[in-house]
This record gives C-alpha cells, structure tokens and sequence, in this order.
C-alpha cells in the first residue's frame, strides 16, 4: 500500500464533500429516528477532518465529551460509546444497502475503531478521482491513485466470487451447529411426548384497584381491569418461547400463574416466565444456588443470590431508580427436573422486565446458548443447570445477555 505524502491534508473541496454526506446521512430515517447515532457520528467525523492530535478519539473521550459523563467513570460498567458505535455501523451499512446510494462518498467506522474512514468514487471532487481513507486517531486523510482503486476493486471481485463457492458448505456447517446445541439445552421439553405448560407471571392488581373480591362478585368492569394481566415484557418473552416451540413442532398450552396448580405441573414440562410476578418461579428456584431475593439490601431492592457467596449484591436492582436511568438487568435461566412435579423445568426470568425479555432471547438462540455449551461439561445436555446472565440497558432497552455465572449438577 503506498504510503501517505507527509503532512498530507485533504482539501478544502474534500472536507465539504464529507460534510454534505455525513448531513445527508443524518437525515435519513436510519439515523433521524435515533437519539444517539447522529450525535456520536457527527462528531467523530467533525473530530476526524479536524485532523485534531490533543485529544484523540478514544472511548472514554467520547464519553465525556458527546454523552456527558463525568471524567472518572468506569467504562466497562457504562458501556454507552462502545454500544452507540455498534448501532452506527448497523445503520450505516442499512443506508448505504438501499438503491440510490452507490456513487456517494461513503463513510464507515472500522470495528474496533472510533475513527471514521471516508471511501470517494470516481467523479465526486476536481481533484483526482480518489479513494479519502483516514488513518489513526489524528492521522491526515490522503489520496490514492485511480489504477489502486482498480486492483482494489478487483481483489474484491476475487474474494466475492470465492465467498460464493464457499459461504453454501459455511452456511450449512453454522446452521448444524446451532441446531445442535438448541437441540442439547431443549431436549428434554422437545422430546417429551406430553405437551408442555407455558405458565406466565401474572401482575397483582386485584386489590389495589377494585378491593379483595371473589371473582364471581366482580362486575364485568372489574374481572375487566384486575384479573389474567400479564407485563409486557413477560408476553415478549412468551412469543420468543412459543415461537421457538412452533419451529420445532412441539405442542404447548399457556398459563398463568395464578390459574396453574401443581397439578398441571405434574402432566408434563414446564417453562416459567418471569420472576417475582410468578408464584411458581419463585417456588422452583428457592432451593437452587441462584434465586431471588428481595429487601436483603435495601426496601426497595430485587436482587438475584448466589448461595455460594451469599455476601454478593451486585446482581440487583433498585427500584426506587428512575426507569430511565436504569442501565442492566439481571435474569436466571435454567433447566432441571423439578423435585415437587418429578418434571423438567425451564426458567426464564428477570429482575426487571429487561431482563426477562432478555431471558426469552438467550434461551432461543444458539448464539447466545453457546455461552454456556462453551463451560459445560461433555454431558451437560443430561445435567440440570442454572445460569445468571446481564443484559445492558440503552434507551429503555435490553441489549444482547451475557452470561455471568453458570452451575451444573
């Protein structure tokens, strides 16, 4: 790759090429309905053509300077510019995928990077028709030749036509894969004949708002407002869970806690939906390693304990926290034959309602579920287990879970 000129700059004429780009990229509904994307891309690429050495663009930087937070604070707890950066490479590759975008000048954000790179085609500046690509953190933008553009589109040919030869028997082995280890976490639920229970927590509503009636004295308005209320966030995760079910052709039946007896829970397996909201969550986890608690640290504080080090408060949630501030929930997952109902059960439950919608995700995705195949046992589709994962908070909600903490036996 030839080297840059020394103390290169790009022109006047390029800079103003950037700029309309990036307002036109910022205009699109991609990034128009976002509160962050724009505000980050904009000054990451205003940083860049500013060609400024001070102050490179770096995480905690940009944290301070486009986001607010204060200078000390722990980045791996507040992850809000690696997050943000995520999301702009998503929307910038959506942009840039739809017909009508192919000859402007695109700017991209390398992963790992917070340095905007800015690729021109042919014919957009007087100078010569060029490829503005910006090194690292400070580094001047420089100019390429027409005759490296075309070999650089040529190599791109050539890996394009190897990843077509290749990408079917790719495809193939990462579909096996995934299959392969939803089929050991699910087994148990998939292979049993009996259909399974669904049972979803249900919100207490009846006294507060129509007072300690039977439900056959109630007026239709009240049976109306107080009785078989589910969170929203519990029928997210229910539609995750009964669309996985679906694709693998296993019957259910839905529930709520309120109306589900042990009974029921003794004819076959069983998936419990949410946490504190649902009676027999509680009920099957209490005597686990994992399980909730609540007021241990505070009146208002839900947090999950680890029996193992029962001195640990970190997995928890405040409460009293403005909801828009909340920034991770916490949830367990398991699954393990239940010694009331002599059946196999299936947690997914959170803290929060983040945390249960998270639950829903990692319990039907192989991607997330590999977390755990990476620390189990070689028999672990035998064993019981039971895991806390975290879920990061942006914007009111869940990001992709993360595993915490896994326990076999």
């Amino acid at each position: 790759m030839l080297a840059p000129p020394p103390n290169y700059a790009p022109g006047k004429q390029q800079k103003d090429s950037i700029v309309e780009q990036l307002d036109r990229l910022l205009a699109h509904p991609v990034f128009k309905n976002s509160k962050r994307c724009p505000i980050f891309l904009r000054h990451v690429v205003e940083r860049t053509l500013q060609g400024e050495t001070d102050h490179p663009l770096k995480e905690r930087s940009i944290g301070i300077e486009v986001f607010g937070r204060e200078a000390g604070y722990d980045t791996n707890h507040d992850p809000i510019v690696r997050t943000t950066a995520g999301e702009v490479r998503k929307r910038i590759a959506q942009y840039y995928h739809e017909p009508g975008h192919e000859t402007e000048i695109r700017i991209e954000l390398p992963p790992g990077s917070y340095v905007p790179e800015f690729f021109f085609p042919p014919g957009v500046s007087e100078e010569p028709s060029a490829v503005a690509h910006s090194r690292a953190p400070g580094a001047p933008v420089w100019l390429a030749p027409k005759w490296r553009v075309a070999m650089w589109c040529l190599a791109g040919l050539v890996l394009s036509l190897a990843i077509v030869f290749s990408g079917t028997a790719l495809e193939r082995s990462r579909l096996a894969t995934s299959r392969a280890v939803l089929d050991e976490f699910w087994g148990p639920i998939l292979n049993s004949s009996a259909p399974a229970i669904l049972c979803i927590g249900q919100l207490s509503v009846d006294t507060v708002q129509a007072g300690p009636r039977q439900d056959e004295q109630k007026t239709v308005s009240e049976f109306v407002r107080t009785t078989d209320h589910i969170a929203l966030s519990d029928g997210m995760a229910l539609v995750d869970l009964a669309g996985f079910l679906s694709k693998r052709g296993k019957t259910y039946r839905v529930q709520g806690s309120a109306a589900t007896s042990l009974t029921d829970l003794r004819q076959g397996s069983v998936i419990l939906i949410a946490g504190f909201d649902n009676s027999w969550t509680m009920r099957a986890i209490d005597p686990l390693r994992f399980h909730f608690v609540h007021g241990s640290s505070g009146p208002n504080i839900f947090s999950i304990q680890d029996r193992e080090n029962p001195s640990r408060n970190d997995w928890s949630v405040n409460y009293d926290t403005p909801y828009a501030r909340v920034t991770e929930d916490f949830a367990i997952i398991a699954r393990f034959v239940d010694s009331v109902s002599d059946q196999t059960a299936v947690v997914a439950a959170g803290i929060g309602e983040n945390g249960t919608i998270s639950a829903g995700e990692f319990l039907t995705n192989a991607r997330f579920l590999e977390q755990i195949a990476a620390r189990a046992p070689r028999d672990w589709a035998h064993k019981n287990l039971e895991a806390v994962i975290v879920t990061q908070v942006i914007d009111e909600k869940s990001g992709p879970p993360r595993l915490l903490a896994v326990h076999f036996w």
